[in-house]
């Protein structure tokens, strides 16, 4: 179970504030494949989070997995309104960066994008309440 609250200070790729639950995955995600887009669901038939909705949530993901279809499928995703509010990676990862950065600037969206260690991320639950503010600080608890 996570503490009461935790703050980790983490890299900001893509700077924005952002509130919600997170959903953190257990392994990484290709956005050309192993998700929908028009819905947000991951569909890839093997990965442990098969079937939930990313739409709304801070996503936790150690990176993705995949091709340079992925900021296309992201970038629609945000459009769209059914990709997540954030992301935190905890690796760098120059798609999901690319994809957000182009959706933030055609769409006027405001969707951060964060990278933490694994150790770090490995304090946060599906289900926490996360806020991140601009300076790459984030805050979780129950």
């Amino acid at each position: 179970m996570s503490p009461a609250t935790i703050d980790i200070e983490a890299r900001v790729l893509i700077p924005g504030h952002a509130t919600g639950p997170a959903l953190v995955l257990d392994d990484t995600l290709s956005f050309w494949g192993g998700f929908e887009p028009s819905n947000g669901e991951i569909i890839d038939v093997h990965h442990p989070q098969f079937g939930q909705l990313v739409g709304g949530s801070i996503l936790f993901i150690p990176q993705s997995r995949g091709s340079a279809g992925t900021p296309g499928g992201i970038a629609e995703t945000l459009r769209n309104g059914s990709g997540p509010l954030a992301f935190v990676l905890g690796e760098p990862d120059v798609n999901i960066s690319v994809g957000t950065l182009v959706a933030n600037r055609l769409y006027e969206l405001e969707i951060p994008v964060l990278e933490i260690s694994l150790a770090a991320m490995a304090q946060i639950r599906s289900g926490d309440s996360v806020t991140i503010d601009q300076r790459g600080i984030v805050v979780a608890g129950a």
